[in-house]
């Protein structure tokens, strides 16, 4: 028997256009929402870096200080200190309080010795049993110092009583001026000693007092008890010296 063609079915074409058009669909469908899903990841990665990282980094404030002298009268010598505190963290900052406290420091000079072995000898032995070692070959200095300035400062939110508030944007810098006159017939350096209170710009602000140490030196302290670790008040301190010779 001869073979006969095969008559096509009337009824197959539309079915598979049917299937075609769903598989069609289907993988419209696909890429449709694998572009959205690209786009709601790029919006939550932008949300996260730009508010909800730098909302859960801590705060953090760097400070220095650039001396200069900048007269001479007699015995006495102006030096321009020039305090700058900077917010180096993600989250925006509240300072709090500001002191700064510069100390005379006094030196006693004795004659060279030539007793070069016994002097390493007592400086080894005074090795043991201490956290802090200052040695130096010829001279001494005197314990302590004598405060010559001290001035502090509570900022907004620290305080009850009228003040500025002193806010800090992530990489923002603020710098003050201070104008020292330091006696050099009496001290022959200076320190100066600056410390900072400050806290996260969205935590609440934290009461502060002053209160002045044993040395003399001026700081900043919570006037309520502010336990840790829940206590959001964070401090630095910054200390350099100055030569009036």
């Amino acid at each position: 028997m001869a073979p006969q063609d095969r008559q096509p079915d009337r009824h197959e074409g539309p079915g598979r256009q049917r299937r075609g058009l769903g598989l069609e669909g289907a993988n419209t469908l696909v890429q449709t929402l694998a572009i959205l899903g690209a786009g709601a990841w790029g919006v939550y990665t932008f949300v996260y870096e730009a508010r909800i990282k730098p909302g859960l980094a801590p705060p953090s404030v760097s400070v220095k200080t650039d001396l200069a002298r900048v007269g001479v009268r007699g015995d006495r010598v102006a030096i321009r200190s020039t305090v700058t505190r900077t917010n180096v963290g993600q989250a925006g900052v509240r300072v709090l309080g500001l002191t700064y406290t510069v100390v005379g420091i006094r030196t006693r000079f004795s004659e060279s010795s030539d007793d070069t072995a016994a002097r390493e000898a007592a400086f080894r032995d005074s090795l043991s049993g201490t956290a802090n070692v200052d040695a130096a070959r010829d001279y001494v200095r005197e314990s302590g110092g004598m405060p010559i300035l001290r001035q502090g400062l509570l900022f907004s939110g620290a305080t009850p009583l009228p003040s500025e508030p002193s806010d800090l944007n992530p990489g923002e810098s603020v710098s003050r001026d201070v104008i020292v006159y330091a006696d050099r017939k009496t001290f022959d350096a200076v320190r100066f000693e600056v410390r900072l209170a400050y806290a996260k710009e969205d935590d609440p602000p934290v009461r502060l007092r002053f209160e002045a140490g044993a040395d003399g030196v001026l700081a900043t302290v919570a006037a309520e008890p502010c336990p840790a670790p829940k206590c959001p008040l964070r401090t630095t301190d910054f200390a350099t010296e100055f030569s009036l010779w």
